[in-house]
Protein backbone atom coordinates (compact mmCIF):
# COMPACT_ATOMS: atom_id res chain seq x y z
CA UNK A 1 0.00 0.00 0.00
CA UNK A 2 1.16 3.53 -0.71
CA UNK A 3 2.99 5.18 2.21
CA UNK A 4 0.92 8.31 1.58
CA UNK A 5 -2.31 6.36 2.07
CA UNK A 6 -0.90 4.76 5.23
CA UNK A 7 0.04 8.19 6.53
CA UNK A 8 -3.44 9.52 5.80
CA UNK A 9 -5.06 6.60 7.62
CA UNK A 10 -2.63 7.13 10.52
CA UNK A 11 -3.77 10.75 10.78
CA UNK A 12 -7.42 9.66 10.86
CA UNK A 13 -6.71 7.23 13.72
CA UNK A 14 -4.79 9.91 15.59
CA UNK A 15 -7.74 12.31 15.28
CA UNK A 16 -10.06 9.49 16.40
CA UNK A 17 -7.90 9.01 19.50
CA UNK A 18 -7.93 12.76 20.16
CA UNK A 19 -11.72 12.76 19.95
CA UNK A 20 -11.91 9.86 22.37
CA UNK A 21 -9.69 11.86 24.73
CA UNK A 22 -12.20 14.72 24.61
CA UNK A 23 -15.03 12.27 25.31
CA UNK A 24 -13.15 10.87 28.31
CA UNK A 25 -13.54 14.23 30.09
CA UNK A 26 -10.03 14.19 31.52
CA UNK A 27 -9.99 10.41 31.89
CA UNK A 28 -12.98 10.51 34.24
CA UNK A 29 -15.04 8.40 31.84
CA UNK A 30 -13.34 5.06 31.33
CA UNK A 31 -14.93 3.67 28.13
CA UNK A 32 -13.33 6.23 25.75
CA UNK A 33 -9.89 5.30 27.11
CA UNK A 34 -10.11 2.07 25.09
CA UNK A 35 -10.61 4.17 21.95
CA UNK A 36 -7.64 6.36 22.89
CA UNK A 37 -5.33 3.37 23.23
CA UNK A 38 -6.57 1.65 20.07
CA UNK A 39 -6.46 4.86 18.04
CA UNK A 40 -2.92 5.81 19.06
CA UNK A 41 -1.52 2.28 18.72
CA UNK A 42 -2.85 1.96 15.18
CA UNK A 43 -1.83 5.52 14.29
CA UNK A 44 1.75 5.10 15.52
CA UNK A 45 2.09 1.70 13.89
CA UNK A 46 0.92 3.05 10.52
CA UNK A 47 3.12 6.11 10.83
CA UNK A 48 6.12 3.90 11.59
CA UNK A 49 5.46 2.01 8.35
CA UNK A 50 5.76 5.23 6.36
CA UNK A 51 9.18 6.14 7.76
CA UNK A 52 11.12 3.65 5.64
CA UNK A 53 10.14 5.12 2.25
CA UNK A 54 9.50 8.73 3.31
CA UNK A 55 11.69 11.31 5.08
CA UNK A 56 11.08 11.81 8.81
CA UNK A 57 10.62 15.58 8.53
CA UNK A 58 7.96 15.24 5.87
CA UNK A 59 6.11 12.44 7.69
CA UNK A 60 6.05 14.37 10.94
CA UNK A 61 4.96 17.59 9.21
CA UNK A 62 2.07 15.80 7.50
CA UNK A 63 1.19 13.94 10.70
CA UNK A 64 1.00 17.08 12.80
CA UNK A 65 -0.29 19.47 10.14
CA UNK A 66 -3.12 17.33 8.85
CA UNK A 67 -3.85 16.13 12.38
CA UNK A 68 -4.27 19.73 13.55
CA UNK A 69 -6.40 20.64 10.54
CA UNK A 70 -8.68 17.63 10.80
CA UNK A 71 -9.00 17.99 14.57
CA UNK A 72 -10.04 21.64 14.15
CA UNK A 73 -12.68 20.66 11.59
CA UNK A 74 -14.01 17.84 13.79
CA UNK A 75 -14.08 20.15 16.81
CA UNK A 76 -16.09 22.72 14.87
CA UNK A 77 -18.45 20.10 13.44
CA UNK A 78 -19.12 18.00 16.54
CA UNK A 79 -18.36 20.18 19.57
CA UNK A 80 -19.38 23.58 18.25
CA UNK A 81 -15.87 24.94 18.81
CA UNK A 82 -16.35 27.49 16.06
CA UNK A 83 -14.52 28.18 12.84
CA UNK A 84 -13.54 31.68 11.88
CA UNK A 85 -11.22 33.53 9.54
CA UNK A 86 -8.22 33.29 11.90
CA UNK A 87 -8.56 29.51 12.15
CA UNK A 88 -8.95 29.26 8.39
CA UNK A 89 -5.81 31.32 7.77
CA UNK A 90 -3.88 29.26 10.32
CA UNK A 91 -4.94 25.98 8.71
CA UNK A 92 -4.03 27.27 5.25
CA UNK A 93 -0.60 28.25 6.61
CA UNK A 94 -0.10 24.78 8.10
CA UNK A 95 -1.12 23.01 4.91
CA UNK A 96 1.05 25.40 2.89
CA UNK A 97 4.01 24.59 5.10
CA UNK A 98 3.51 20.87 4.59
CA UNK A 99 3.35 21.41 0.82
CA UNK A 100 6.60 23.40 0.89
CA UNK A 101 8.26 20.58 2.82
CA UNK A 102 7.02 18.07 0.24
CA UNK A 103 8.44 20.15 -2.59
CA UNK A 104 11.80 20.04 -0.83
CA UNK A 105 11.82 16.23 -0.75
Amino acid sequence: MSPYVLLGVAVVFEVFADCMMKLSHGFTKKAPIIGIVIGYVIAFYLMSQTLAPLPLGFVYAVWTGLGIALTAVVGAAFWDEGFNLKKTIGLIAIIGGVLVLKLGV
